[in-house]
């Protein structure tokens, strides 16, 4: 929203206090969440196995739609959210290069 901050005071004063408790929310909540459980899996985990997991964004969006939305997802929604399962799959199972010789 920086770029939109020159405009912000004097804009803010037309909206609904509802739409501006949404953007704090949106700004607070999820994003800060996802900020501190990014930074707890990469304390745990390496760079490249947690960065392969973000490939799930599209599948859980498709299943949390279906089940708090109630939206039924269409068949290409399934198609790609099996690719990207696959993908994570595939990525984590096999994508391990084996190690040099010498080196345990």
């Amino acid at each position: 929203m920086l770029p939109f901050w020159p405009v912000l005071p004097g804009g803010g004063a037309g909206t609904l206090p509802a739409a501006t408790w949404s953007v704090i929310y949106l700004g607070l909540g999820p994003a800060a969440l996802a900020y501190v459980l990014w930074t707890y899996a990469l304390s745990r985990l390496p760079a490249s196995r947690v960065t392969s997991f973000l490939y799930l964004s599209p599948a859980l969006a498709i299943v949390i739609a279906w089940l708090w939305l109630g939206e039924w997802p269409s068949a290409l929604s399934l198609v790609g959210g099996g690719i990207a399962v696959l993908g994570v799959l595939v990525t984590n199972l096999w994508g391990r290069a084996p190690a040099p010789a010498g080196i345990s």
